[in-house]
């Protein structure tokens, strides 16, 4: 489904000042911050993740990555351009694991900041990006970790913030927009694609901190069928 990315001799880099105004607005909006995993190869953009810590008035970790906004996607007219992404993590996440359980977010964030870049496309609101890869010739998604059954995203609006948070306006010509992601069970990818984001998004509480045991927000295809066997004996 996505295409290979795209190897370029120097990667797209922020301007100093934009990184500086970037840093500040993060700083302002989502909370302090003072680590960043910083990236080590960057063959197309420059990637790093700031580390936003739990505090009293948010309990829960923040990672926003910085440097997927150089990047200006092929978006519709009228859509974002630039845009860096988040995700909120539970404050007992072991966020210095590098274990299949507890990095998967990270790289997550690394993987959607990349691809408008290497597939020529766009992100934003509501759309869904699945966890896939390819076995025996066959696109398989699967979860993000053996621990979870969560294996798909969906990118949202950061209604837990305030709503000067959403955009940094960069007066060299960036509008920076910043949406969170969300991860997904299967069977709610598939009722997005149905109904929209929208529906799939007023069923539970996609602002709160990823839970990997979350209750799935729609039907199970057996739930289904057994209302539909149970309808059948009433008629």
């Amino acid at each position: 489904m996505f295409g290979l990315f795209k190897k370029n001799k120097l990667p797209k880099l922020y301007h100093e000042a934009e990184i500086a105004l970037l840093e500040h607005h993060i700083n302002k909006h989502f909370g302090h911050f003072e680590n960043v995993m910083h990236e080590m190869v960057s063959p197309d953009i420059h990637v790093d993740v700031i580390l936003v810590e739990p505090s009293a008035e948010r309990n829960y970790y923040t990672l926003v990555t910085m440097g997927m906004g150089a990047h200006t996607q092929n978006a519709p007219k009228g859509y974002d351009e630039h845009i860096e992404l988040f995700i909120c993590l539970p404050a007992d996440w072991d966020i210095k694991s590098s274990a299949d359980g507890d990095f998967w977010p990270i790289g997550l964030l690394k993987f959607l900041a990349r691809l408008p870049i290497g597939n020529n496309t766009w992100l934003g609101y509501g759309h869904t990006i699945p966890n896939i890869t390819q076995i025996n010739g066959k696109l398989t998604e699967f979860p993000y970790a053996s621990n979870t059954k969560l294996s798909g995203a969906i990118i949202t609006h950061p209604t837990q913030f305030p709503e000067e948070s959403h955009v940094c306006k960069i007066p060299t010509g960036k509008n920076v927009r910043f949406f969170q992601v969300v991860p997904i069970y299967p069977e709610e990818m598939d009722a997005k694609l149905i109904h929209g984001a929208d529906a799939l998004l007023k069923l539970f509480d996609y602002a709160r901190p990823v839970d990997i045991n979350r209750k799935l927000a729609v039907k199970t295809a057996e739930e289904i069928q057994k209302e539909i066997e149970e309808m059948k004996k009433k008629m």
